[in-house]
């Protein structure tokens, strides 16, 4: 199964215990679909970006919280309904986390690190300048025939 990381905010008007009943609903959603909950984060009380409505309330701060799980994909649309039919979620966001990037040389540490960088910087900039001077002499010299 893909992991996924779920960015929930929650309307910060809830008291503690309606709180956990929210996250708990949604972890429990994710359980009972064959899923596992590897992670859960509290960010804290921050205002939002700007405000946002939210079944019929506008919201300019609410709790924020990450939930990293595991869960099939054909299960992830059900998800996402649910999330935006409840009405203590202010604002669901889901995505697929990529696994974790290995470097190429620590694959084969025989050979050598390139990740696509210039050998030789200066050398980038000098035939840079040479283009952009030729452009210039170019339209001089147009010019100049006209």
């Amino acid at each position: 199964m893909p992991t996924y990381e779920l960015a929930l905010i929650v309307r910060a008007a809830l008291e503690r215990p309606q709180l956990a009943n929210c996250l708990k609903r949604t972890c429990t959603y994710i359980l009972d679909r064959g899923g596992v909950v590897r992670q859960m984060e509290n960010l804290g009380n921050k205002n939002l970006p700007y405000i946002i409505s939210s079944h019929g309330h506008r919201h300019t701060e609410g709790n924020y919280f990450t939930v990293d799980f595991d869960l099939s994909p054909n299960q992830m649309s059900t998800l996402r309904k649910v999330l935006l039919q409840d009405s203590d979620v202010v604002r669901p966001g889901i995505v697929h986390k990529e696994e974790k990037f290995v470097r190429p040389c620590v694959k084969n540490p025989e050979n050598e690190c390139d990740f696509g960088e210039l050998k030789n910087p200066d050398f980038e900039k000098r035939a840079w300048k040479k283009q952009i001077l030729r452009r210039v002499q170019y339209k001089m010299k147009a010019s100049r025939n006209k």
